[in-house]
């Protein structure tokens, strides 16, 4: 089976000949281009697909948009201001601005945020104006187009904008200011949530019309700063889209690579097919078999392969060892997607991509 079989078998809940190994190397890429290091041959996006090509590892990442989200520029538009390491981002609508900082970090080839968005909860009018203005069109073309242009290499997991609880963590206000304003003026913090919730009813709409097998919520979650708040304003609203989205016969990925605790059975229990980027213990809280426990036998667990782990100052038989027991504790009691967990760090070995590649197919079917 190439790759692309090997994925849709499991998405679709086939045995696969082997278990599906993939990875995200853009971060690699992006460290490497910054150094100047990167080879000529593996620039921009045909490059990152030869990357792949040449490592033996799937791509399922970073498809274009499925549903495209657009304002207008005359009422709806950021700016940027840079100073040496240091940039300001200023978000403008009809309700008013926002801004934040953050800090290049050249030797991570990472960013910092030095400066929320939003602050306080009068900034949240902003936010309500910015979603509120967003009119959204289907781009199925272009995903598909990008599906034949990958042809056996991969299964292409178009992601679905974050939902209104983390966007607001993520993109707007950071955790704390989030806690803050949700403890200070929770019925406006609540309702700022449902105008963002209303907002994205079109947008479902299009991932589930759309023709393709599965669709992944990039979210970014972390059990040690979301799962008190993710319990009390995002677990309805997962029930709520992923049975929308499995009524039209797809499935749902939730993009999770911090801490895992117990938020990682509270996301399968509400709907999630299939928790992706998951960090196992000794990087991340739980330990592969605790994973498979709170995940159950029918979820696909996806990752497993912490991207510290490319790194020093682990060795590459150390990190062979531990994709076996990956196989052993996970691939033997449910499916499995193997993957980088979360990317391929800049400092990593490029390499052992490869090698892990050659592994699986040591190891052949799962199970």
């Amino acid at each position: 089976m190439t790759m692309h079989e090997r994925m849709l078998a499991v998405i679709e809940g086939r045995k696969p000949d082997a278990v599906p190994w993939s990875a995200d190397l853009t971060y690699w890429q992006h460290g490497q281009r910054a150094r100047g290091t990167l080879p000529e041959q593996y620039d921009g996006a045909d490059g990152l697909l030869q990357l792949h090509r040449d490592l033996g590892v799937g791509v399922y990442l970073f498809t274009p948009p499925l549903v495209k989200v657009e304002r207008d520029p005359e009422l709806f538009w950021s700016e940027d201001a840079r100073e040496g390491d240091i940039e300001r981002h200023t978000i403008h609508t009809p309700e008013g601005s926002v801004s934040g900082m953050g800090k290049h970090l050249p030797q991570s080839a990472s960013h910092a945020v030095l400066e929320w968005p939003v602050k306080t909860v009068d900034d949240l009018r902003v936010v309500r104006c910015w979603y509120e203005g967003g009119h959204v069109t289907e781009n199925y073309a272009a995903v598909l187009e990008c599906f034949e242009e990958w042809g056996d290499s991969g299964l292409g997991m178009p992601l679905i904008p974050r939902t209104p609880l983390a966007a607001l963590a993520c993109e707007w206000s950071g955790v704390t200011n989030l806690a803050f304003i949700a403890a200070d003026d929770p019925d406006e913090f609540e309702r700022t949530l449902e105008v963002m919730r209303r907002a994205e009813d079109e947008l479902y709409r299009l991932y589930a019309e759309a023709p393709v097998p599965a669709v992944e919520i990039g979210e970014n979650l972390s059990a040690e700063t979301m799962t008190g708040l993710w319990r009390r304003y995002s677990r309805d609203y997962y029930y709520e889209r992923t049975a929308m989205l499995h009524a039209s016969g797809k499935k749902v990925g939730c993009h999770i690579d911090g801490t895992l605790g117990q938020l990682l059975g509270d996301i399968v229990e509400a709907g999630i097919d299939f928790p992706e980027s998951v960090v196992p213990a000794p990087v991340g809280d739980l330990t592969l078999s605790e994973i498979r426990e709170q995940v159950g036998p029918d979820a696909i667990v996806w990752g497993c392969v912490p991207g510290a782990m490319f790194a020093p100052p682990y060795e590459r038989e150390t990190v062979l060892e531990f994709v076996r027991e990956v196989f052993q504790v996970l691939g033997s009691t449910g499916p499995l997607v193997l993957a980088s967990a979360d990317q391929v760090p800049p400092n990593g070995d490029i390499e052992l991509v490869r090698i892990i590649g050659e592994e699986v197919e040591r190891l052949g079917a799962p199970g």
